[in-house]
């Protein structure tokens, strides 16, 4: 034992935080971390901390980095940077899900900041940023750009700066949001690349991007049947057949349309 007490004192390296005797001890939160660690199993632990190194030459800027631990050692490997929007904002959420259902899970983190800057946008909420990283090895992820493009990243947006009135709302704030989308059979679909078809609830307006400013002067109305071609943080990109005008492609909400209660959702 006194001899295991040394080795927890020595440093090894400037990455070496502490020495841990068990998994309890390395998921135990200490004071640089910014949420609650996530075990993967008795020897490594996701971690969420503010970065020593600034991406600002004037160095006042630390983005929150997220470093898988060697528990055994308290070695740090850094997996990822969240993303820095005037503000290194916190971790809402950070948990693992099965996202493509091969077995093995998936680490979850969802950012939430506050957009400082003028966009244009009447935001009614925090900023919010899904992102989905997948296990390559013990220390070692990389960024599933698929899965993290369908959550995608968004904020609550009003009509106007002085209404109270949403216009769109960001879908993913939390992990029940995002585990009741993965249990559905809507999400299924879209993993396995099925073709997806909905019909519209009532009259809404094509945008050019999945974007509340970019919204055009085509709409659909209510009954309209639409093919959907691609899905990102709550919108849908959609293709309907005019008979006199042939193929009309645009981003509409997923809320305009019975897809999202999983509602005549035909997926052969």
């Amino acid at each position: 034992m006194k001899i295991k007490k040394l080795l927890c004192a020595l440093t090894f390296s400037t990455v070496v935080s502490t020495c841990y005797a068990d998994g309890s001890a390395c998921a135990a939160k200490s004071e640089k971390d910014l949420y609650s660690p996530i075990l993967l199993d008795k020897s490594f632990a996701i971690r969420f901390e503010i970065s020593n190194i600034s991406i600002d030459p004037n160095g006042d800027i630390f983005p929150i980095m997220i470093v898988g631990q060697n528990c055994d050692t308290g070695s740090e490997t850094q997996i990822a940077e969240l993303p820095y929007l005037g503000d290194p904002g916190k971790v809402e959420s950070a948990f693992l899900a099965d996202s493509d259902f091969d077995g093995k899970a998936e680490l979850f983190v969802i950012h939430r900041t506050i957009l400082y800057s003028d966009t244009g946008i009447s935001y009614g909420s925090d900023y919010f940023t899904t992102l989905v990283y997948k296990r390559l090895a013990p220390l070692t992820y990389e960024r599933s750009e698929r899965v993290s493009t369908y959550f995608g990243a968004g904020g609550d947006v009003l009509l106007s700066p002085t209404s109270d009135k949403l216009v769109y709302e960001y879908p993913y704030k939390s992990e029940t949001a995002i585990q009741s989308r993965l249990a559905s059979a809507q999400y299924k679909a879209w993993l396995e690349q099925k073709l997806i078809t909905t019909r519209i609830l009532s009259k809404t307006y094509l945008h050019n991007q999945a974007n509340v400013s970019d919204r055009t002067s085509k709409y659909l109305i209510a009954g309209d049947e639409v093919r959907v071609l691609g899905q990102k943080a709550g919108w849908l990109a959609v293709v309907f057949n005019n008979k006199k005008k042939g193929d009309i492609r645009g981003w509409i909400q997923c809320n305009d349309t019975l897809v999202c209660a999983s509602k005549n959702l035909k997926a052969p």
